[in-house]
């Protein structure tokens, strides 16, 4: 029975799911590998596109983040009961040649509930500071090995063994509209004991949309992570303790950002300016607001 399932939940991006899907063929030839193709705006489009690339379509019309993958999870196990991985990949990257084998390898050698790997942005040439020094240039980490948590649904790896620690849902409805299934789901993870690491060797490359590198929407994905990070970790942290993160990180930035500025170090000093967004959000979030990021119009 097919062993790894790969779960692509995929939401009104046909050029893109298109470009990831044909990426996949050097993973998927000769081996045993089922993509699954999770659809929450239901269109032809997409399922005309997973056809074409002997890819199964689900379509998911309850809308939301966690019920998308979710929908990926309880399919994994449809198409194939003795599944032991389910690679899972946002629709809008490109995994790099022979990106599957190491993740896989990486998850068996330690054992590992959850494996993550880079994500690598491809920015324009014109983009701008704030853009190149955001989490839209790329989201690394250090060597292969295991690690305390991971930082992202893109390029990660789930073992069967985490739904028989954690059961199912996976994924917790309520942030749904906000993101942060995933972070949730890390934090639920290491609660419960599971093993988790990093395949430094696993690359997936994420193309950044233009309209989503302006300042304005920058600083409000920077804030709204803010939002509902704050909100998940007053759940297992308690509120004195993720106040004290709030506040501590907030003053860190400014005076890292402050610092760099008046040594000239520009790129030092945006990315502090971002990060002084994201804990004003981990504030404003404590005080009450919350995140809408992907709410329907």
């Amino acid at each position: 029975m097919t062993a790894i399932v790969i779960g692509i939940p995929t939401f009104r991006r046909p050029r893109q799911l298109d470009a990831l899907l044909a990426s996949l063929a050097p993973e998927r030839a000769g081996a045993d590998v089922t993509v699954v193709v999770a659809d929450n705006a239901c269109e032809a489009a997409a399922l005309a596109i997973a056809e074409r690339h002997d890819a199964r379509y689900r379509p998911v019309p309850e809308r939301g983040l966690a019920a998308v993958r979710n929908a990926l999870v309880a399919e994994a196990g449809w198409v194939a009961p003795g599944w032991r991985w389910l690679a899972m990949l946002d629709d809008d990257g490109r995994v790099a040649p022979w990106w599957l084998t190491p993740l896989v390898a990486c998850g068996e050698a330690f054992g590992a509930h959850l494996v993550g790997g880079p994500v690598e942005g491809d920015l324009p040439t014109d983009a701008g500071r704030l853009a190149r020094n955001s989490l839209y240039a790329g989201r690394r980490r250090g060597a292969t090995g295991p690690v305390a948590t991971l930082g992202g649904a893109q390029n990660l790896l789930i073992g069967r063994g985490l739904v028989d620690l954690l059961g199912a849902p996976l994924f917790r409805a309520p942030y749904d509209r906000s993101g942060g299934e995933d972070y949730d789901l890390f934090r639920r993870a290491a609660a419960a004991g599971a093993r988790m690491a990093w395949c430094a060797e696993a690359v997936v490359h994420e193309p950044a949309p233009p309209e989503a590198l302006a300042p304005r929407r920058l600083f409000a994905r920077y804030w709204s992570t803010g939002l509902t990070t704050a909100r998940i970790d007053r759940g297992f942290d308690g509120t004195a303790r993720t106040w004290g993160v709030a506040l501590k990180g907030l003053a860190g930035s400014a005076a890292r950002g402050s610092a760099a500025a008046l040594r000239g170090d520009l790129d030092a000093a945006a990315g502090a300016a971002l990060m002084l967004g994201h804990f004003g959000g981990r504030v404003a979030g404590l005080l009450g607001a919350e995140s809408r990021r992907y709410a329907a119009p």
